[in-house]
């Protein structure tokens, strides 16, 4: 009988250090939880954050491109309208130089057919 109270304090001192250790462990564990939903939230933020620049970097981008095509366009019948302009210049110039060929010849007056050399 004289060992019930000792085995009776052994066992309450286990009890209550497994209770100790095991409240502390709850204790750090909830922290721990704590902490790692606070961060969670601010790498959600971050995320949200990005999402929402490249959303408006997205935006930019297809007004850009927009703005860009329009330009190419207008590139496009610029050089189409420059291109009818050099043609109708070097039609009129080739017209000219017909004119020229053909006033030079009568200054010159006609020529013999197979001629080779002039000597």
């Amino acid at each position: 009988m004289e060992a019930l109270p000792l085995i009776a304090t052994a066992i309450g001192l286990f009890v209550s250090t497994s209770a100790t250790l095991l409240g502390g462990v709850k204790w750090m564990l909830g922290r721990v939880e704590q902490r790692t939903d606070a961060r969670f939230s601010r790498v959600d933020a971050r995320f949200d954050r990005m999402d929402a620049r490249f959303d408006r970097l997205e935006a930019h981008t297809d007004e850009r491109f927009a703005t860009v095509g329009d330009s190419l366009m207008e590139v496009k019948l610029g050089l189409a309208r420059l291109e009818t302009r050099t043609d109708e210049r070097f039609s009129a110039v080739g017209h000219s130089l017909g004119e020229v060929k053909v006033a030079l010849a009568r200054l010159e007056g006609p020529h013999p057919p197979f001629l080779i050399a002039r000597g």
